[in-house]
């Protein structure tokens, strides 16, 4: 059951990270076209961050598993892992907010505004590094 849930939480991570790096990319990609052009690869987007927002579900669920079943008391959780969480909580914060932002925009029929959007998703990628160096420094003390 562990080694399961292990699989799920590594692959929704890479689904998570990757999904991020691909909007960014594409955005990038965006603000350089003209008009006509935006719409089509807007619908990417928007598709990557509804895949990254359900990887983002299933790192809760299952990372909340996974730590339980690791430290054995409340007192055995290190700083570095609460530091982690914290940035989880921002992550899931900006991921919030970047999916709103993207469905009011297509309520509205528009496009998102391009620098709110690449603005987010730096900071998403950002909490998103932290969040793997504090993982990685927390498993392994």
């Amino acid at each position: 059951m562990l080694v399961t849930l292990k699989i799920i939480h590594f692959l929704a991570l890479a689904i998570g990270i990757g999904s991020g790096a691909a909007n960014g990319v594409i955005g990038a990609r965006m603000a350089k076209l003209d008009d006509a052009a935006r719409p089509a690869l807007a619908g990417v987007e928007s598709t990557l961050g509804k895949m990254s927002f359900g990887a983002l579900i299933l790192l809760w669920l299952s990372g909340g598993v996974l730590a339980f079943d690791h430290y054995t008391s409340w007192q055995a959780v290190p700083a570095v892992f609460w530091l982690k969480i914290a940035f989880v909580v921002v992550l899931t914060g900006i991921s919030v907010r970047l999916n709103v932002v993207s469905a009011k925009a297509r309520g509205a029929g528009r496009l998102p505004p391009t620098r709110a959007m690449a603005r987010l998703g730096q900071l998403a990628m950002l909490s998103s590094v932290l969040i793997v160096t504090f993982a990685a420094l927390a498993f392994t003390a």
